[in-house]
């Protein structure tokens, strides 16, 4: 037996909710994790199970969750009255380490086999029952129905997971991905529109903008992660039983704030779906800026492109091939198996009058999405620490075409100027003229005789040589906005 006093860091205090004995118990169900021949496999492909995760996804985990909400809910009986003093005074951190030592998922699914229980909360139930004192039995699950414990563990693990887990290693991903910007803010890159080259940007603007989607999401998924409602309402939420035998009508509104969780405004058997669908399709979301980084880095890894340089490659083809980006393209392919979990969410958003059982089975597998999520985000990690640029081929693949790029700047200007159909003037008269390594302006100077050149007048040429505009069409790698500014401003956005 063990017995855990939890203390979190400051920082946690402020990010954590619920009473200090929550602390305990969390501690408690970490530490019950580590305990031999636990089944700790969580929902999902066995390739993609991260260790960080266990504790609080692994199979034999789930009963842990159920016994913590049952165990707050006594807690919640002795404090509104119901309970009396000598019964709750043998609710202690002791026993709740028992209970979370000697009760697994697979025992429970064992109990419920057996004859005249065939309910997975009844064989929970049972099972408590054998360590609990007897004076407690009767305050076990006291006015409860199933879903009041499943669906308010449901929230609470979702909260205590992203709480616990998600946002430390999401903030580690972030100090790195914001130094990687630091780094590369003002190095020059291609900016690139349906893949062919477009005006100049920056190696640092390319991430930041994928940077600021990252923190977004970041951001929303661990305000939403707190917003999923708990709920103990009775058979059809009507708190009915409560009501007819319990004083008090703040049992749920306690039971909630020892937990940490918003109290569903109002519910059937189960809570509103939409607060945990949200904060999944946050992390559908999360995995798409995640893919779009692992996309992007796949391209310009890529032989034609070569301006990334990453480690994290491999090849299991013969020595004189290019790595494969296996890292970028894990990272990018993960989102769709992110969507397809999200379908069981999205398709069992119904729930036939006041409840039915039909996706309490699909319900068991949602948090497959935080696996994939969360196996991506230490994919993504890797990726950036091995991440380096090749700056000479970034400023090659420029120069290619760097010429003609600042081609929008010549046809503003003169339209400006008051040049009729400027962009089509540049577009077919201009630029078919231009040779590699010739910029915009010589072109103009050479032909300004030409009669197809004959709608720029001599004003508008002379303005034009006299302008800043000169600098940009002679150097367009100058022709980068605020690309340096952007990158520098985004690199201080702190998760």
């Amino acid at each position: 037996m063990f017995l855990l006093t939890y203390q979190p860091p400051r920082e946690e205090k402020a990010m954590i909710k619920g009473c200090k004995e929550l602390y305990t118990a969390i501690a408690m169900l970490k530490e019950a994790s580590r305990e031999k021949g636990k089944n700790l496999q969580m929902p999902g492909d066995g390739r993609y199970q991260p260790k960080e995760l266990k504790a609080f996804l692994g199979y034999d985990q789930w009963a842990a969750w159920l016994i913590i909400v049952e165990w707050f809910w006594m807690k919640t009986l002795a404090t509104i009255g119901v309970m009396p003093r000598e019964d709750a005074d043998l609710l202690t951190d002791e026993l709740l380490s028992v209970l979370l030592l000697g009760i697994t998922t697979t025992l429970q699914d064992a109990k419920e086999k057996e004859k005249g229980i065939n309910h997975d909360i009844l064989a929970l139930l049972a099972l408590m029952r054998l360590y609990l004192p007897e004076q407690l039995h009767r305050w076990l699950h006291f006015c409860g129905t199933s879903y009041d414990i499943i669906n308010t563990a449901y929230a609470l693990q979702l909260k205590v997971l992203f709480e616990e887990v998600f946002m430390s290693k999401l903030r580690e991903l972030d100090e790195l991905w914001r130094g990687k910007i630091a780094e590369n803010a003002s190095v020059l890159q291609p900016g690139r529109t349906h893949l062919q080259t477009a005006l100049p940007v920056t190696v640092g603007f390319w991430l930041a903008n994928l940077h600021n989607r990252f923190v977004s999401c970041s951001r929303k998924a661990a305000s939403l992660a707190g917003e999923i409602p708990g709920k103990f309402s009775g058979a059809v939420g009507t708190s009915a039983s409560q009501r007819a035998l319990i004083k008090s009508k703040k049992g749920e509104k306690v039971l909630m704030e020892m937990l940490g969780l918003p109290v569903a405004k109002i519910s059937t058997q189960i809570t509103p779906p939409e607060g945990m669908a949200r904060f999944y399709h946050e992390l559908v979301l999360l995995s798409g800026a995640l893919a779009n980084l692992g996309e992007d880095t796949r391209i310009l890894q890529s032989s034609q492109f070569g301006e990334i340089i990453s480690d994290s490659s491999s090849s299991s083809a013969m020595s004189h091939k290019k790595a494969n980006p296996i890292a970028a393209e894990n990272v990018s392919g993960m989102h769709v198996t992110v969507i397809a979990e999200f379908l069981k969410v999205s398709m069992t958003l119904v729930s036939d009058l006041q409840r039915d059982l039909r996706w309490s089975n699909v319900m068991r597998s949602y948090s497959a999405i935080a696996v994939y999520v969360f196996q991506q985000i230490l994919t993504a990690e890797r990726l950036l620490k091995s991440m380096q640029v090749d700056t000479d081929r970034c400023k090659e693949n420029f120069d290619q075409q760097g010429n003609v790029v600042v081609a929008e700047l010549l046809h503003l200007f003169l339209q400006r100027e008051g040049l009729p159909e400027a962009h089509h003037f540049v577009n077919k008269e201009v630029m078919p003229r231009t040779p590699s390594g010739v910029d915009l302006l010589s072109t103009v100077e050479h032909f300004e005789k030409d009669s197809a050149f004959a709608p720029i007048s001599v004003e508008m040429l002379a303005n034009l040589k006299s302008s800043d505009v000169v600098a940009y069409l002679k150097s367009p790698e100058k022709y980068i906005g605020d690309a340096i500014v952007i990158s520098k401003r985004e690199a201080k956005n702190k998760l």
